[in-house]
């Protein structure tokens, strides 16, 4: 027989099933417009609360090959030494270590490192730069202490090709002192007759005052 007693409410509020645990929050700079924000730690993708771009969250872990228009991510990107990279653009808000081969145009929020085994064409903007030596460097554009992040149109650049495009474009004057007027600069681009070829100069970390000159 049907019951019409109803309890009290104490009594259905301790049978009630417990409130789910929201998922911790962890914080992200937005690769569009560089802003920073908080997003759910579980999301592999989401939008960015500022400029309203879908973002990618998750790092990337390249170890055979790549092709297509764009590597795009919040997190990491590590391109393993027998990975082979074909893209317009690849952009990560943090940091960017290629060991193999790319044909990209690369921004790096955080540190660019370039292994010996490396072989790169294409371009590098990142806030620092770490050429190791032995790198093969083709016809790339590079900058360090970059502002690029947050700055450029990263749909018309994903459309462009490596080394072309608003990613490519420099703000830096042509190389006309030594490195060490301007410690915070580890590379710059000397424009060359024919085109965008360039001359990239490292600091030898052992010797300051000997800088390489690598073409």
């Amino acid at each position: 027989m049907a019951s019409f007693f109803r309890p009290p409410r104490f009594l259905m509020r301790d049978r009630a099933a417990p409130r789910a645990t929201p998922p911790p929050k962890r914080e992200v700079v937005c690769y569009r417009c560089a802003k920073h924000s908080e997003q759910n730690t579980l999301a592999e993708t989401g939008s960015c609360p500022h400029c309203a771009r879908q973002l990618h969250f998750l790092d990337h872990h390249i170890e055979t090959g790549h092709w297509g228009t764009s590597i795009q991510t919040t997190g990491s990107v590590h391109i393993g030494e027998r990975a082979q990279v074909l893209a317009n653009l690849i952009i990560c808000s943090g940091d960017l270590i290629i060991e193999g081969r790319v044909r990209a145009m690369c921004i790096a929020g955080g540190r660019a490192t370039i292994a010996p085994t490396a072989e790169l064409e294409g371009g590098v903007r990142a806030q620092s730069l770490d050429l190791k030596t032995g790198a093969r460097i083709k016809g790339c554009l590079i900058e360090t202490k970059s502002k690029a992040l947050g700055a450029i149109d990263v749909d018309q650049a994903m459309r462009s090709a490596p080394g072309k495009g608003p990613a490519a474009q420099l703000e830096l004057k042509p190389l006309v002192t030594t490195l060490l007027s301007e410690p915070a600069v580890a590379a710059r681009i000397i424009p060359g007759p024919k085109g965008p070829r360039a001359t990239i100069r490292v600091p030898n970390q052992n010797h300051p005052n000997d800088n390489r000159a690598v073409s």
